[in-house]
């Protein structure tokens, strides 16, 4: 004769809402890495074909008007001290100050280069994305050491996989840790535990979700981001890009002055 467990309703009650908090906890872990790992590099590669380019040229004058304006200081340096300025030297010295300077932040800008040839529209990729996200967190909620207590060793390392997989978006890599999964742990739930323990994760998952809507929102709050503020807007695009052609106007300006400035000193 089979026996019927009646939980107590308050404790049932506190098991629903347990297992509720960490299904929040493991989709803001996963509307977090989607932010982190997709749509801000996305922002940014976008921003750099549109106007990024156009910084950088920015960049360059600016750095060509810095280094011309150090050229005369120390031109002037050295008649202060009647040594007749060594233009190799001077030239040797500038290189070290401000060559890589420029280098480094054009590499750093082509690292999230946009490629507006790409095949894949913004469509496909929309719902790609929408696929991926669903099935990591479906995995997250199974594998983050964060949210599951017991963890195993292989537990960490298959989450290790899953975000690295979600990072290069492999969806057949997070297949076959879906299938993994499956076969390890069918359910997700928190199995049954006493009152203490339960509390105890509560209180966890409740902190959990402060913290990742913190880094949400911290995320939407980030320069980063707000550049996507510019490039749903074609006036904003076309005023930014007008504002920073006549900083580089201003700056060719500056820069022709020093030229002759410098040249007045290499006369005297």
């Amino acid at each position: 004769m089979e026996e019927n467990i009646t939980l107590d309703p308050e404790y049932a009650e506190l098991i629903i809402e347990v297992n509720k908090l960490k299904d929040t906890v493991a989709q803001k872990i996963a509307d977090r890495d989607m932010l982190a790992f997709h749509i801000v590099p996305d922002i940014e590669s976008e921003y750099m074909a549109k106007i990024g380019i156009l910084e950088n040229k920015l960049f360059s004058e600016n750095i060509k008007l810095l280094r011309i304006n150090r050229k005369i200081d120390l031109y002037k340096e050295s008649k202060k001290h009647d040594v007749p300025p060594d233009e190799a030297q001077i030239e040797s010295q500038l290189d070290l100050e401000f060559s890589d300077i420029e280098n480094e932040y054009i590499e750093l800008q082509e690292d999230v280069f946009y490629d507006p040839d790409d095949d894949i529209t913004d469509e496909m990729t929309e719902e790609f994305l929408k696929l991926t996200n669903v099935i990591y967190k479906t995995l997250t909620k199974k594998l983050s050491p964060l949210i599951n207590f017991t963890n195993t060793r292989l537990d960490n390392q298959l989450y290790e996989l899953l975000e690295k997989a979600y990072r290069e978006l492999d969806l057949t890599m997070m297949s076959k840790l879906q299938i993994i999964c499956e076969q390890r742990k069918n359910d997700s739930s928190l199995t049954i535990g006493d009152v203490k323990t339960l509390q105890k994760a509560k209180k966890t998952y409740e902190k959990l979700i402060d913290e990742n809507e913190e880094i949400i929102l911290n995320i939407k709050c980030s320069e980063n981001y707000n550049k996507k503020r510019i490039l749903d807007d074609e006036n904003l695009i076309k005023k930014t890009k007008d504002e920073i052609n006549q900083e580089i106007s201003k700056i060719r300006e500056e820069y022709k002055k020093a030229q002759k400035e410098l040249s007045e000193l290499r006369k005297e």
